[in-house]
């Protein structure tokens, strides 16, 4: 399964309400990020509350409902 088509559903469902970021894990200048959200591998999907607080981290292929729940569970302020 290719992330890509759930990622841009995800950033179509939930626009004006979520902001969607995608890091290059090769460039030098995200190993902050990397150390931060604890990167072990590709691909990786972090959900961070608007306090700052990591609501959820999963690694590897995701399902649309699986991310679609870590968002609104960020968005209900869990």
């Amino acid at each position: 399964m290719a992330m890509k088509p759930v990622v841009n559903r995800l950033e179509e469902e939930f626009a004006g309400q979520v902001q969607f970021r995608s890091l290059n894990i090769d460039d030098a200048v995200n190993d902050g990020a990397k150390a931060q959200y604890k990167f072990i591998g590709q691909p990786q999907f972090v959900v961070v509350g608007a306090d700052g607080a990591v609501i959820a981290s999963r690694n590897g292929i995701q399902r649309f409902d699986t991310l679609k729940a870590d968002l609104e569970k960020a968005l209900a302020g869990s």
